[in-house]
């Protein structure tokens, strides 16, 4: 057997979940970056869906105790989640796009083999991933930016940022993968936007704690987190599930996962599910033409014409993120809810798993049986 068979053993397990690893010129030099082949084979054994350290040990056949070191050293790499749940410790592979695309990137540091992942792992990204990536879900869900929308409109607490942010009961702050990956690949620039703006929470928020991948934070600094992002122009974007949420990225236009593809010509992502308001003239006459809200709005949106001193917005591009309403000088411009049918966000994830067959057509009975030992 060649040491490229256990990769491929790998890839066939990694791509038996909702997010595949497309076959690409990229792929392999990424994954010997990651694995020895020795690694591959072993974690080709492991389920996606967790599986407590001792039935993984009972099914691999290998002493609990060995079995938990070699688990939490794959975890600390950020190759297998980890999850302990009272005396419980449970494992599951990392799935494609936590092994590649997250957790490599969530410290800030720059070494050769970083140099390396960062260029396989962005061309990889844009030439190929992203389009099966983007099709599949809709990861995030844009959420306005406090108090961006019209003061005579409710707003229904699972899209009211602070309110969500009072349902967690842990927090932690990492930096911004998306742009640390960037920044380390020489052939990008390095953003212009702030690393540490990355939030995660509750028992994914411990995970990425104990790992070494992200401090502990207190809610109060997680809102002074929050305001930093939004003053400069990053928007707030969380799973799309009602009452579930492990991570709040503060996408930026360039180097997002899901706003990337807006640079690119016939490409219009879905990745991120629009919130369920739209921008909207507040008082029209009070517009000063400064065009700063074409300058921020995230999807290019809001177009500005300097020399006819001209707005115009592409009401259909509108995610209603409320990063354009954010900074207005003179109040011109708010979010007002959007006609027609709300949007629809899961509220559990059997909800959430029905929405992915819906749009991907894969099987979820198979993929659970495919994931248990």
């Amino acid at each position: 057997m060649s040491e490229n068979d256990s990769y491929q053993k790998l890839i066939d397990r990694t791509s038996n979940w909702f997010i595949p690893l497309p076959d690409s010129e990229y792929l392999l030099p990424i994954l010997k970056l990651l694995y020895t082949p020795e690694e591959a084979e072993f974690l080709s054994k492991i389920p996606l869906v967790f599986h407590s350290n001792k039935i993984l040990s009972r099914k691999l056949d290998i002493p609990l105790d060995e079995l938990t070191q070699k688990l939490d050293s794959f975890a600390e790499r950020g190759l297998l989640y980890r999850y302990e749940i009272g005396r419980k410790i449970q494992y599951s592979l990392a799935d494609s796009m936590l092994a590649i695309f997250r957790t490599p990137w969530w410290k800030n540091e720059k070494d050769d083999w970083k140099v390396k992942l960062s260029s396989l792992a962005n061309k990889y990204y844009i030439d190929i991933f992203a389009s099966e990536f983007l099709v599949r879900s809709r990861s995030l869900r844009s959420v306005p930016i406090n108090q961006t929308v019209r003061n005579d409109h409710k707003i229904i607490p699972y899209e009211d940022i602070i309110k969500l942010m009072d349902t967690m009961k842990y927090y932690s702050l990492s930096n911004c993968a998306c742009r640390t990956r960037h920044n380390v690949d020489p052939n990008f620039e390095e953003s212009k936007y702030p690393l540490n703006v990355c939030l995660h929470f509750n028992d994914f928020g411990r995970y990425t704690v104990d790992m070494g991948f992200a401090k502990e934070l207190t809610k109060e600094k997680v809102l002074e987190v929050l305001k930093r992002a939004a003053d400069v122009g990053l928007v707030h974007a969380i799973e799309p599930m009602i009452g579930f949420a492990d991570t709040l990225c503060n996408c930026d236009r360039d180097y997002c996962l899901f706003f990337e593809k807006v640079k690119m010509a016939g490409r219009v992502p879905i990745g991120t599910q629009i919130s369920d308001y739209i921008r909207e003239w507040a008082d029209e006459e009070e517009c000063i033409k400064c065009g700063l809200c074409a300058k921020r709005c995230p999807i290019d949106a809001i177009k500005f014409d300097k020399e006819k001193k001209q707005i115009t917005f592409i009401p259909e591009l509108c995610i209603g993120c409320g990063v354009c309403v954010h900074k207005c000088p003179t109040n011109a411009i708010w979010l007002e809810k959007r006609s027609g049918k709300e949007q629809f966000y899961p509220s559990t994830g059997v909800e959430a798993a029905k929405l992915m067959m819906e749009t991907t057509g894969l099987d979820l009975a198979k993929i659970m049986k495919d994931n248990k030992l």
